[in-house]
């Protein structure tokens, strides 16, 4: 029947229908009376139903016509109306579509709309939860091994054949069981047994082709759902392996539990809401304990979910697995158990030896042994391998090869989990077919090894960056480098640092429901091995999470037949784990983290602990019903934040609030409770009463919550817990997640020449002499050297000469793209402070190295100043349209660099130190502009605009070029050497590019110069920072407490959402990936606003890369403007091209509100105001921009980087002749240039060294009590990889107390340091810096440091440690006395393992107090390391 329907031209489709009476048990006399009112309606209508509802809900699916539907809509419910179209469903185009259902509570009431399509969510596992199968006591003995239970798998079917549905010692079939065995194609009655007791399959709403390839039965053509179910209740196999990997028993989490299956996925795992709810009906019928569901849809619920709970039936759903951006939770219903995947300790590690190397680096594989064991050499090509971009490898040069796949920048735009699942597939498969002996894939999280299984017996490798970079390294330029690859090993236990959280899972809040904290728990759901057909292969995803968690519930159910399914959710999220050896659990992303609630919910499962929670959150199903209100209503807010769940969510805290909530005991009669509470940051938490006492006739007692804000500040979710402790085994602990909202905006927004370049010119030159006087640049100053325009033999002949030390190609290098300076502290107007003692920084010459300068800026004018310094040797060199005379007292000198650049390159430039770009101008007046009155943005940020020295003087350096700014090496390094002989004090660059080091700056700070660079702007990706060497400072970039918010107003008077024109508009969405090749439907879009959403696409990509494509699109649409969703707001500067239209940011908090604004028969209209200016303590800031590249360097990772941070979101400074607003890392170099100058007016004799010790013992971590915080995905707390020592305090550094001083030959022994040498390492590490990093903790290590006394002459200093989790630091001596004639102190600080553990890089701190106004405080960053063998990835 639905075959007919699905191809007759009437345009039918799924509709659901669902009749509710209050919830009652519904009887057959009324099933037969609305039987006949809809054959009056419209008997052909009845004709179409396929699938009835009659056991948990009342109601049918039917194909049926568009008018068939609102026929039915219109004769049960007159005030029913059939939704024409759903998010993604269109009525109007002849398919056949599947379901999703909106449960409504009055009697008589009627829903009907079409069916959606939902999506599946793709042993040692158990050992790992604690479930000894052999021991004879824990949760597994006690419950039977589940014994009894039932638990009903919805999935994609089973393989009744697998060795894991063995019934070998079960009993019979629970007396309980009403179900069924439905036969079909190639599944037959006696294929249940007393495991699979009970099989249905869903069909009647597919078409032929839909079924093929597929069985119409309950067998599993997947393997999806035979995988879920051996996980949840397999039978005890031996001798289970994957090619020999991963050996031993297989056996699910509750191995005598029964099993139930319910076919409802078909294909590639498409599952119908019709058939799904067809599933969850027959299960309440069939007497199911448990239903586990790994499937699901963004932005959709199950709510006939509910009536399977209110049937007592415990429901356990997958969390999704769009991670790790945030608000990519699903099934999020608060009835339900949302189950989130982490990773289990167990590692495949996979040795790589180098031909040309004595040691060997270490990834993860499914490489099997081969029969030969004959590992042979290959030899390595490199390539990007993004298959899926215009970026296609060239795959014929990788016949034969290993080839190493490494592209880090543009990893860093893609989910982790993208490019092992998507883009690795892609690669095997190109790369077989084009005869590649191998692939080595360097990415930033491996939570899915099963991606490379079908590379077979062809080793496929995951390594990390480091291990890439070192590779990529070792490679010669004269010889090619081999390589082998040995088979994986399996390597189980405590020494792999686990559970953490996969990158992949979803992350919370729910976009759907705020109020209700998802996901619940964690469980393994990464490299899970378990059934496939007649075999066991490895799978991962929140599906194979889930199952874990239907299994341990169905062993709680055995035990405690009487808890209710809301008491063991309760009891799952109340014992869970946040920590394993006493380490945090972390949370893949980009980048890594501590995990919080939105990633675990209440932590890791804890099954032994389960079983005695001592108190319990129970539900009465009634308080669900309450739930079926208006969002809008007061009540319902009441209704949701006080239903009695085992967490506490509050989106929007804009005034004192209070929760209610109740416990129940479930443990011992007599006991006495206490609340031990961890607020979050920022906010206050009082519960009354702090103490409960129950007995045997005194079970439940309520208690009163009560959240409010310690600061007035606008920020992001904050997190904490609170716990009730009887001294004894029981701590109930519940997570809390607070998102505070001060105000009634609920949220804000806010070619390439080289040194033997061939040339025509010299091309025919033949002689030594001839090559030489192609010299373009010479360097004097610095060091002894040249740049020439060299074919490649005349550059041999030139290496080969004895006095060349070294002889490269000059490379490109791009640019990193003003209220800040109060922010930092430096009030103009203060009699006092740094800015005030350093006179403002007169005297002091800044050198810019950048595209030039505007000198007709008000920002350079020289008004005031004195004569200029009398070191300054430099010159303004003359060019096209800038004279001489244009330098003045403020621009002391200019020169430019032009030599090796074409005709080409100098198109649309001036050759002179005139700025056409604007980048060099920004960041001179950012650093040194002069006062500047009535400064704004068409009116934003108005005020003055100054540098942070304003009276400093600049000496421009012209090396960057074009409209891409781009800036050569061989520029750069004449700019260096002219900078040390014009004899400025401090230089500054705004430039860098990812794989290079200019260690030409060595010879500036030998001269007492200090150098500042930019960090890079590939963030949030780690080992993405550039300009790493341990000589300069290096600057990553932070917002501010400054934002524009603009007011979007919702025709149904639901306003102030969010941050010209006074008209109302229709909204019109769109994905707006146009990179994609997606367009703007103009004859939609124009006139309207086009709001740019798709969550899931900007998970994978950065924040800001598709905006000003989106922009342009709806432009030339003719639209009204345009509101973009996204996660990141650090760049506003990107919307300058929109002119007079509004181009708004709103985060994912805002576009539910935006997107419920209208009602299904109705387009919402909207309103946009103009932007204002807010500033002050209200912004939750700084916060480390999204963009800010992040450490540790992939280059020189014994050296933490970046080293501070500094304002560089939404910079407003001069473009030309006007202001603009500019950001990047480009933007906070000058802010800490500007300071360097200051600090070296006012202490002129302190070294480069000790200006970096001021600014990095003396920066913060928090403001107003709250740690700051790093954009990415998702948003985390920073660590020093982030910000270094942290955010600059200018005034702070002024008087360190105690300083890292450096002697310049210590930095002569890291410049001549061969990285594999014993004795480099030893140099590396006790070079004298303001931080530590130990990228390789093997073995107790001890590191050297001596501190020099800048402050008081008489004074004690005493260590501070903060270690790292899981290491152990002991300082010696661990006080420091100095006196007059005792400046400096040395001491030693020695790390080891408490526990050994390879993991992930762990942050601490050591500082030096002496009671008074100096804390001094360095960073320090340790990566453990148990084995080489193994790596951690």
């Amino acid at each position: 029947m639905a075959d007919a329907a699905c191809n007759e031209g009437s345009r039918r489709r799924i509709v659901i229908v669902v009749l509710l009476v209050l919830l009652l048990p519904l009887q057959t006399s009324c099933q037969q009376s609305t039987t006949k009112k809809l054959y009056v309606v419209k008997e052909e209508a009845h004709d179409s139903i396929i699938y009835s509802y009659k056991h948990g809900f009342s109601g049918f699916a039917a194909m049926l016509t568009e008018s068939q539907a609102q026929d039915i809509a219109g004769s049960i419910n007159g005030a029913a109306e059939l939704t024409p179209t759903t998010r993604g469903v269109d009525l109007t185009t002849p398919a056949c579509f599947t379901a999703s259902i909106s449960i409504h509570y009055a009697a008589s009431y009627l829903s009907i709309k079409p069916s959606s399509v939902h999506r599946l969510h793709t042993t040692h596992s158990q050992d790992f939860l604690g479930l000894d199968y052999t021991k004879p006591t824990g949760l597994l003995h006690d419950a039977k091994y589940g014994d009894g239970v039932i638990i009903g798998i919805i999935d994609t079917g089973i393989w009744p054949e697998s060795a894991s549905f063995s019934d070998d010692g079960l009993g019979p079939v629970p007396s309980k069981w009403k179900g069924t065995c439905q036969t079909g194609q190639e599944f037959s009655s006696n294929q249940c047994n007393r495991k699979i007791i009970g099989a249905r399959w869903y069909d009647k709403h597919l078409t032929p082709k839909d079924l093929e390839g597929e069985y119409r039965s309950a067998r599993d053509a997947n393997s999806h759902g035979t995988h879920v179910a051996s996980t949840a209740a397999g039978a005890l196999v031996p001798n289970v392996s994957f090619h020999g990997l991963a050996a031993g028993y297989a056996r699910g989490a509750a191995p005598h539990a029964r099993l139930a299956v319910y076919k409802a996925c078909w294909g590639q795992g498409d599952c119908s809401e019709a058939a799904v709810m067809q599933a969850i009906d027959d299960a309440i019928h069939d007497g199911v304990d448990v239903l586990s569901l790994s499937l699901g849809l963004p932005s959709s619920e199950y709510y006939t979910s509910l009536h399977a709970v209110n049937n007592g039936i415990a429901v356990v759903f997958a969390a999704g697995n769009d991670g790790p951006a945030p608000r990519t939770v699903t099934n999020a219903s608060p009835w339900v158990i949302s189950v989130a995947s982490a990773t289990m300790d167990r590692a495949f590690p996979t040795v790589i030896t180098l031909s040309n190397s004595t040691s060997n680096f270490v990834g993860q594989s499914l490489f099997y042994d081969t029969d030969d064991k004959n590992y042979n050499w290959y030899e390595v090509y490199q390539s990007s391998c993004l298959f899926g971009t215009p970026e296609t490898s060239n795959v014929t040069l990788a016949a034969g090869k290993i080839v190493l796949c490494n592209s880090p920048s543009s990893v860093s735009l893609i989910s982790p989990t993208i490019l092992p699942v998507w883009n690795i597939l892609l690669a095997v498969n190109a790369l077989k077919e084009a005869g590649a002996k191998g692939i080595i894939f360097a990415a930033y999280a491996f939570d899915i090894l099963d991606a490379v299984e079908s590379c077979g017996s062809m080793p496929c490798v995951l390594v990390d960056f480091e291990v890439a970079q070192q590779i990529k390294q070792s490679a010669d330029e004269n010889t090619a480098l081999l390589v082998k690859v040995t088979a994986a090993q399996t390597w189980i236990g405590g020494e792999v640092l686990a559970p953490k959280i996969s990158a992949f899972s979803s992350r919370g809040p729910s976009p759907l429901y705020p109020e209700f904290l998802k996901p619940d728990i964690a469980a393994p759901g990464s490299n899970i091995l378990a059934a496939v057909k007649d075999s066991y292969k490895f799978k991962s995803g929140t599906s194979m999470a889930c199952p874990h968690v239907s299994g341990v519930v169905a062993l709680l159910k055995a035990l405690h037949p009487d808890w209710s399914p809301a008491i063991i959710k309760s009891a799952l999220v109340t014992t869970a784990s946040n920590e394993k050896y006493g380490l945090p659990i972390l949370a893949d992303g980009l980048p890594q983290k501590i995990a919080d609630p939105f990633d675990y919910g209440g932590g890791f499962i804890n099954p032994n602990r389960l079983v005695d929670p001592g108190l319990a959150y129970d539900v009465d199903p009634k308080d669900y019903i309450a739930l079926d209100c208006d969002s809008a209503n007061s009540s319902c807010e009441s209704a949701y934040k006080n239903l009695n769940l085992p967490s506490i969510a509050i989106p929007n805290l804009k005034q004192p609030t209070t929760v209610l909530r109740t416990v129940t005991n479930v443990g011992q009669a007599d006991a006495v409770y206490k609340a031990v509470v961890q607020s979050p940051p920022g906010v206050q938490i009082l519960v009354e009463p702090s103490i409960l006492q129950f007995s045997l006739s005194k079970k439940k007692q309520s208690f009163k919550v009560t959240f409010s804000m310690t600061h007035k500040f606008q920020g992001g979710y904050l997190f904490g817990s609170l716990a009730w402790c009887d001294g004894g085994a029981h701590y109930v602990r519940i997570p809390i997640a607070v998102r505070p909202v001060h105000s009634s905006s609920s949220s804000f927004h806010c070619k390439h020449p080289t040194l033997w370049s061939p040339n025509t010119t010299i091309k025919h030159q033949k002689s030594k002499e001839a090559a030489l006087e192609s010299i373009i640049y010479s360097y004097k100053h610095a060091f002894s050297g040249f740049a020439a325009m060299l074919t490649e033999s005349q550059a041999q002949t030139i290496a080969e000469l004895p006095e060349v030390r070294s002889i490269k190609p000059s490379r490109v290098h791009p640019l990193h793209t003003t209220h800040s300076q109060d922010f930092l502290g430096l009030d103009y107007t203060k009699p006092t402070g740094l800015l005030h003692d350093a006179k403002y920084g007169d005297g002091i010459i800044i050198g810019i190295i950048d595209s030039g300068i505007w000198p007709e800026s008000a920002s350079f004018s020289d008004h005031g100043l004195s004569p200029i310094p009398s070191k300054w040797k430099g010159q303004c060199q003359a060019g096209e349209a800038f004279r001489s005379n244009q330098c003045n007292r403020k621009i002391i000198g200019a020169r430019w660099y032009d030599k090796h650049l074409s005709a080409e390159d100098l198109k649309g430039e001036y050759r002179s130190a005139r700025d056409a770009h604007g980048h060099g101008t920004h960041v001179a007046s950012t650093a040194a502009g002069a006062l500047v009155p009535n400064i704004s943005f068409h009116g934003l940020a108005p005020g003055y605009a100054r540098g942070i020295a304003p009276h400093a003087r600049l000496a421009v350096y012209k090396a960057c070029w074009g409209l891409g700014a781009s800036c050569h090496d061989a520029g750069i390094i004449k700019a260096f050497d002219d900078a040390i002989h014009d004899g400025v004090d401090v230089l500054s660059l705004s430039i860098g590019k990812s794989g290079d080091e200019f260690f030409s700056s060595f010879h500036a700070v030998k001269n007492g110069i200090t150098v500042i660079f930019a960090a890079g702007n590939e963030g949030p990706a780690p080992r993405t920072v550039t300009n790493a060497l341990p000589w300069v400072i290096t600057v990553a970039s932070a917002t501010i407490d400054r934002v524009f918010p603009t007011v979007i107003t919702l025709a149904n008077g639901s306003s102030s959402i969010v941050p010209k024109d006074n008209n109302w508009y229709e909204i019109h969405h769109s994905s707006c990936l146009i990179s994609n090749g997606e367009k703007i439907n103009a004859s939609l879009a124009s006139g309207k606003i086009v709001f740019c959403y798709s969550p899931l696409s900007v998970s994978i990509t950065s924040p800001f890369g598709y905006v000003s494509l989106a922009v342009k699109a709806a432009k030339e649409a003719g639209a009204k403007g345009i509101i973009i969703a996204t996660y990141g707001l650090d760049i506003l500067d990107y919307f300058e091209k929109c002119g007079a239209m509004p181009c708004i940011f709103v985060d994912f908090d805002a576009v539910g509100q935006i997107n419920s604004s209208g009602d299904e028969n109705t387009t919402p209209l909207v309103k946009i105001a103009p932007a204002r200016t807010w500033v002050g303590g209200e912004v939750l800031a700084p916060k480390i921009s999204t963009f800010s590249s992040r450490g540790p360097s992939p280059l020189l990772p014994q050296f933490l980087k970046p080293d501070v941070a500094a304002p560089g979101s939404n910079i407003l400074a001069a473009v030309k002749d006007s202001y603009k607003f500019q950001s990047g890392t480009s933007m906070a170099c000058p802010h800490v240039s500007g300071v360097a100058a200051l600090l070296k007016a006012l202490h002129p004799d302190w070294s480069p060294a000790i200006i970096k010790s001021a600014l990095v013992t003396t920066a913060s971590n928090d403001r107003y009590g709250l740690p700051i915080l790093a954009n990415g995905l998702p948003q985390k707390i920073a660590d020093p990889f982030d910000y270094g020592g942290g955010f600059i305090d200018p005034n702070k550094a002024t008087d360190p107390g105690l300083a890292y001083d450096v002697d310049p030959k210590d930095y002569d022994l890291v410049v001549n340091c061969e990285s594999a040498n014993s004795s480099c390492e030893s140099i590396f590490q006790n070079l004298n810096l303001p931080s530590i990093a130990i990228p390789n903790l093997t073995m107790p290590t001890t590191v050297l440091r001596t501190v020099t006394n800048v402050g008081q002459d008489d004074a004690i200093y005493k260590a501070v440690v903060q270690c790292p989790p899981g290491v152990r630091i002991s300082v010696e001596p661990s006080v420091l006395q100095f006196k007059q004639g005792k400046k400096k102190q040395s001491f030693k600080v020695t790390f080891s393992m408490t526990h050994k553990v390879q993991g992930s890089y762990l942050f601490g701190s050591l500082a030096w107090c002496d009671g008074a106004a100096h804390y001094v405080r360095i960073p320090i960053a340790i990566r453990p390391v148990v084995s080489e063998n193994y790596a951690d990835l």
